[in-house]
């Protein structure tokens, strides 16, 4: 039936990709059915997207919608030998790079399924028209789309500093290579490119002994920056670690500076695992207690709610900040439904992987709808976990164009965090809400700045939907490895610091002249939901560190103290007229920068473009707009205000890249001015008119402040309910997990989620919280 069938058909129902088609046989476009499940995926053989007939059956819908008949039914059966290595996560990166066909690691399975008459036949067969034969073929040889856009082999990127080129050697002498110049041990030995000192390194994962003496050496002698760990000379390796810089580093001419304390690399042979092989299985090994304190692994759970998501390879720092905002409720409902993927947008014509709110649709689904939160039978584990599913699709499209979050390297998860919910903002999108569910987190700083001479203040209010609390650190001894102990801290402390008053230089414009003002913030308005990241990095010697500042676990948390006083007795507002030339630069940031070395007008360029925030991220801004035509121009910031978020200037720009001018304006004003966000919008919405729809016009600024002021009083108590916890001494390495409370059995709890294993967080679990709390999400208690 299925064979007169194909026969029958028209050629023109069926089209043949060519080499640049993208073909989708990862998962179904609108759910997390994959080509393993036993109905496999069907891809179709007209668009060569990628259905489900599972649960809401997406196929049937697909081809009711669209008139697409013949579907490529597309399964792959993992090989019994190939079974422990899928379970591998993909965590950091690869050491080699072995290049293996889908042949080799599945038995895949194929049949042309026509929807019309729900029928299949085996494929591949003679009697199947050529035409049909030929679009088959094409699809099956092709790499996904999902594949394409992976990064196959991951290495990190070691890179020279400025410490490796000009390394300045003593005369030679007889060194001993064997021991630690100072412990004696044998192992773990770095030796000093400045001078053949040879010391231990620190103690590693995996038991790897070390007493610190190569560190030692570096702290005894700061212009030593370089070390190289003996044992992992070869022909093909060589650690070289510049403490300086704290990183890994390449040096341009180890060859001839190993040469002159008689080493030669090509007579050596590797006998100790790199820094690298240590970080991969440090990683694949978890880097959080997944343990009792019993050493009984811990018991997974399962259910609505309780799925987790497979690593990608790094992107540990997506999976958690997804997993937090799905546990709102708000956010959750907005985005999952229990039809699952909502009708228009299946019936939207253009590609769903490249709209962002059909990517949050799907993760609703798979995150809460319990379907995929089931044991893997298939691993040979006996703790049986689940396989989790890939949210390779909304990875993809959410990176789509960032130089950070387009990679396969480990990002900060509290920048991914920000970024993602500007992405949900700018886009407009509401899923199934009638509002953004990014203003639950929206609430409003008051900024004041006090002349003590006229007790003129200026006031200045924002909508911001963070706050980044700085955490006093102070050193309270080492541990045994030599790493700094801290004092331990609260929120509440933290956010009393942020916002003491400060004194800062001002030109008041009462005044007349430059005076030693007072700026102080604090809020008028407060969100449902608060998001506070402690500043865990800071500038060591112009080198960013991350501080493990232990921050006690409090589960409840009070922001009276952080009520902005407005306008006190005695005090004047001064008027914006006066105002508009006395932008307040922060003079810590300002003085910071200047010790730096950068010139004051560029200094004042990245304090301005960065919110006056701190000298660190004015630093980054400065990095990156060193080439800036202007960048050493007079900086006036009073005429930094008035650009429109629509310029000429911007519009021409994408008029330039081949787009219309109607397509161009609606594309700025749908990312608010920004260029880079408007061309990612251009192409994931390749069909649109241009035309802009007739909706009511935006609040200003203005009301959308005195708006959240109406609807927020103080006096409301903020409980805990999730916390983004990094391990490592980076925040660009190491592993991110989640901890969230939630409900298992009707009995809240609070949960840990790591990648695809969820399980019941214990005592010893929500320790790892106050040691490496990165992102604290605090829901508001409605008296």
């Amino acid at each position: 039936m299925a064979l007169e069938y194909l026969q029958s058909l028209d050629r023109n129902v069926i089209s043949t990709p060519s080499e640049s088609t993208p073909i989708y046989k990862d998962d179904c476009m609108f759910s997390f059915e994959t080509a393993f499940d036993d109905s496999g995926l069907d891809i179709c053989m007209n668009c060569f997207q990628s259905f489900s007939r599972l649960g809401f059956n997406y196929t049937k819908q697909h081809s009711e919608y669209f008139n697409h008949k013949v579907y490529l039914n597309y399964r792959k059966i993992v090989k019994h030998q190939n079974l422990r290595q899928s379970e591998q996560p993909l965590k950091m990166v690869k050491l080699e790079i072995k290049e293996q066909t889908e042949n080799d690691l599945y038995d895949i399975k194929t049949q042309i399924y026509c929807s019309d008459i729900d029928e299949s036949i085996d494929f591949p067969r003679e009697d199947i028209p050529d035409h049909v034969k030929e679009c088959a073929s094409a699809i099956i040889e092709a790499t996904s789309n999902d594949k394409q856009q992976e990064i196959k082999a991951w290495e990190q990127e070691i890179v020279p500093c400025p410490h490796s080129f000009d390394i300045k050697q003593g005369k030679t002498k007889d060194f001993d290579l064997t021991q630690c110049h100072e412990c004696g041990l044998k192992e773990n030995l770095w030796i000093c490119l400045t001078c053949g000192s040879l010391g231990c390194g620190r103690s590693q994962f995996g038991g790897v002994p070390g007493n610190s003496h190569a560190l030692k050496h570096y702290e005894s002698n700061p212009t030593h920056h370089i070390a190289v760990k003996l044992g992992s000379l070869s022909l093909n390796s060589a650690d070289s670690y510049c403490y300086t810089c704290n990183d890994d580093v390449k040096v341009p001419d180890l060859v001839n500076l190993l040469g002159t304390f008689g080493i030669k690399i090509s007579e050596t042979v590797k006998t100790e695992k790199t820094l690298t092989e240590l970080q991969i299985e440090q990683n694949v090994k978890w880097d959080f207690n997944m343990s009792d304190e019993n050493g009984e692994s811990l018991i997974p759970v399962f259910g609505e709610g309780l799925t987790g998501l497979k690593n990608l390879g790094n992107s540990c720092y997506l999976s958690s900040v997804v997993q937090v905002l799905f546990s709102i409720s708000e956010f959750g409902s907005a985005f999952h439904i229990e039809e699952g993927m909502p009708v228009e947008k299946i019936l939207n014509p253009g590609n769903p992987a490249l709209d962002l709110e059909t990517q949050l649709f799907k993760l609703g689904d798979g995150l809460l709808s319990g379907r995929y939160s089931v044991p893997d039978e298939a691993t040979s584990e006996s703790v049986k976990f689940q396989k989790g599913i890939r949210p390779q699709g909304f990875k993809t499209l959410i990176g789509e164009g960032h130089p950070e979050f387009s990679t396969m390297q480990q990002q900060d998860a509290f920048e991914f965090l920000l970024f993602l919910l500007e992405k949900i903002d700018s886009q407009k999108l509401t899923g199934v809400s009638n509002v953004s569910p990014t203003q639950l987190f929206n609430f409003v700083v008051e900024n004041k700045i006090k002349c003590p001479n006229c007790s003129g203040v200026i006031i200045a209010k924002e909508i911001t939907n963070n706050i980044r609390v700085p955490i006093v650190d102070n050193v309270v001894g080492t541990d045994e490895n030599g790493r700094k102990l801290y004092e331990q801290v609260t929120l509440k402390e933290s956010l009393l610091n942020w916002i003491a008053a400060q004194d800062v230089e001002y030109t008041c414009p009462n005044c007349d002249g430059l005076v030693k003002a007072t700026k102080t913030e604090g809020l008028t308005a407060f969100p449902d939901y608060l998001i506070l990241s402690p500043q865990r990095i800071k500038l060591d010697n112009w080198v960013p560190v991350k501080l493990d500042v232990p921050i006690k676990f409090e589960e409840i948390l009070s922001l009276d103290d952080c009520v902005s006083p407005g306008l006190r007795e005695g005090e004047h507002i001064i008027e914006q007229q006066d105002a508009k030339n006395s932008f307040l630069f922060d003079e810590s940031a300002m003085n910071t920068l200047l010790g730096m070395g950068f010139p004051e007008n560029r200094c004042k360029r990245a304090l301005y473009a960065t919110g006056n925030k701190d000298a660190e991220a004015a630093m980054n801004w400065l990095f990156a707009h060193m080439e800036d035509p202007d960048i050493d121009e007079p900086f006036d910031p009073s005429a930094q205000s008035s650009s429109k978020s629509e310029s000429e200037q911007e519009v021409q720009s994408l008029i330039s890249m081949g787009f219309t001018e109607t397509l161009s304006r609606k594309a700025l004003l749908m990312t608010k001015g920004n260029v880079e966000l408007a061309v990612e919008w251009l192409f994931s919405h390749p069909d649109d008119d241009g035309v802009l729809p007739e909706v009511e016009a935006d609040e200003s600024p203005e009301e959308h402040i005195k708006r959240l002021e109406a609807n927020s009083q103080p006096g409301d108590n903020y409980i805990l309910k999730a916390v983004v916890c990094h391990k490592g001494a980076s925040i660009h390495s190491g592993h991110y997990v989640a901890f969230i409370k939630g409900k298992v059995d009707g009995v809240q709890s609070w949960l840990l989620f790591n990648d695809e294993k969820v399980v019941r967080a214990t005592e010893d679990n929500l320790r790892e919280i106050e040691k490496s709390g990165y992102i604290y999400l605090y829901e508001r208690q409605q008296s």
